[in-house]
């Protein structure tokens, strides 16, 4: 024996499925709102990493380039301490009356 559905029936089930169906999207668009404003916001914080990224890269090569001025003005200002040190040796070495003599002649010089 096949059932068989009547009009009625039928019309009964469509409404029931369209009144289901309504439930449904009333959940759903708001929930499909708030995906979509997430997706937004997760956009805009991926273009602001991005920025941030590059900021950053900027900022370490600026870093790297004054970490070698760096290095070089030690290295400038250990070069002319040893030169210093240097002169001041040569300085001392000399006998005091032997640099006032030679003072004494340069003015005579002139």
């Amino acid at each position: 024996p096949t059932s068989v559905m009547t009009y009625g029936q039928l019309e009964g089930l469509v409404n029931e499925w369209n009144l289901e169906l309504e439930d449904q999207e009333k959940c759903f668009l708001p929930q499909a709102t708030q995906v979509n404003a997430w997706d937004c916001t997760l956009i805009e914080n991926g273009e602001m990493i991005c920025i941030l990224h590059g900021e950053v890269n900027k900022g370490k090569l600026n870093q790297k380039r004054l970490e070698q001025e760096l290095d070089f003005i030690l290295s400038q200002q250990q070069e002319l301490e040893f030169l210093l040190t240097y002169l001041k040796e040569s300085m001392s070495d000399q006998s005091g009356l032997h640099y006032l003599q030679h003072a004494d002649e340069e003015r005579v010089e002139t």
